[in-house]
């Protein structure tokens, strides 16, 4: 009787490689699957970070503002408080809210004076705005003597769109409904907010007859 040679058969080798071919591929698919399903879950919740963040710095700058002067498409004009000469919306009371379609970011452009201005040299720069002059949203540059002042923040990132759906035009606004979209890597999430002005001067807001608004 012959006794079989110990080892593989150059067949059983073959099928053996080809066994260990295929379970490796298919180890590889999956694991590719899950890493790719864990940077889309990723991204997704980046994106949704963002949006509530964003909608949260949003929220809390127009809560307390006294007026919404100027609302339309991806683009908004705030006057935010009534510090400097009261019943005046002086320059650096006003906030604009833009969106950079070029960079995709929301921006939020205010004016500072820097504290190496004397008290004097403020009062000459912050001067009194007409209200008719912030009804449009003309967002994209400040005058030429403030532009030094701008001091331009971003309020998120990666945003595909922003805008923004007043109750009634601005400068009457007392509601204001916005949508933001946010994508990063494919994802996108769309984050709806509404604010409503806590103590609003609409009511001070007076449109004359030649169809210029003012301030009582």
């Amino acid at each position: 009787m012959h006794k079989r040679p110990k080892g593989f058969t150059l067949a059983e080798l073959v099928l053996a490689l080809a066994i260990t071919t295929v379970i490796g591929l298919a180890v590889t698919g999956v694991a590719a699957a899950v890493s790719n399903l864990n940077q889309r879950a990723e991204a997704y919740y980046e994106c949704l970070q963002n949006g509530r963040v964003a909608a949260t710095k949003l929220e809390t700058m127009l809560r307390p503002a006294l007026l919404i002067t100027a609302a339309s498409g991806s683009n908004m004009v705030v006057w935010t408080n009534d510090t400097a000469d009261v019943g005046k919306i002086n320059v650096s009371e006003v906030a604009k809210i833009f969106l950079d379609t070029t960079t995709k970011q929301l921006m939020l452009r205010t004016t500072v004076y820097p504290s190496t201005l004397t008290a004097a040299q403020v009062t000459g720069l912050d001067k009194p705005i007409n209200l008719n002059d912030l009804v449009t949203v003309s967002v994209a540059t400040s005058a030429p003597t403030y532009v030094q002042y701008d001091v331009v923040s971003v309020l998120a990132a990666n945003v595909q769109s922003f805008a923004v759906y007043p109750d009634v035009p601005a400068p009457l606004t007392g509601l204001l409904k916005f949508k933001l979209v946010i994508g990063v890597a494919g994802q996108t999430v769309t984050q709806y907010g509404a604010v409503m002005l806590r103590a609003p001067s609409t009511s001070s807001v007076i449109l004359k007859a030649d169809g210029k608004y003012v301030l009582n």
